[in-house]
């Protein structure tokens, strides 16, 4: 009888464990689904979405350099470099000079933007300011090549 309640004991033990490792990867993988999903906005599939989004960015950037809090500022600008990114291949509606001049002005912010949060990190203020400056005038060319798009600079000192 005892041999007989260990062989159930252990085919019970053996099942559990069994059914642990096979659905362990399921609810592994149901967790990265929650986590990939949790706290991130769809990504823009239009120009004036893309906008939108780095109109945004751009205002909380001010907004942290007006207040000095610059430890901020290099996330912020690597979410405008990687949201900017997106806007030529969501403008080939542009005429050809339109989008050439769109792509440049990205190639360029990407650089200020770079050597704005490099700033940031270092804790110049003026330095970062200054960046921020170019920042906006690129954001500006930018606008300008699309239809109802403006996206006003600020005094940011």
């Amino acid at each position: 009888m005892k041999t007989h309640h260990r062989k159930n004991h252990l085919a019970l033990t053996l099942v559990v464990g069994a059914s642990l490792l096979l659905a362990s990867p399921l609810l592994r993988a149901h967790d990265d689904k929650k986590e990939a999903g949790h706290g991130e906005t769809a990504k823009p599939t239009t120009a004036a979405t893309v906008l939108d989004k780095a109109h945004g960015l751009h205002m909380e950037i001010v907004e942290q350099v007006k207040a000095k809090n610059l430890k901020s500022v290099h996330e912020l600008a690597e979410q405008l470099t990687e949201t900017l990114n997106m806007l030529p291949g969501l403008s080939k509606d542009l005429p050809a000079e339109k989008l050439k001049r769109v792509e440049g002005a990205v190639k360029n912010l990407a650089k200020a933007l770079d050597a704005m949060h490099d700033a940031a990190d270092e804790g110049r203020q003026d330095g970062t300011e200054k960046q921020l400056g170019a920042v906006e005038s690129l954001l500006k060319v930018v606008a300008a090549q699309y239809p109802k798009v403006e996206m006003s600079g600020h005094d940011h000192k």
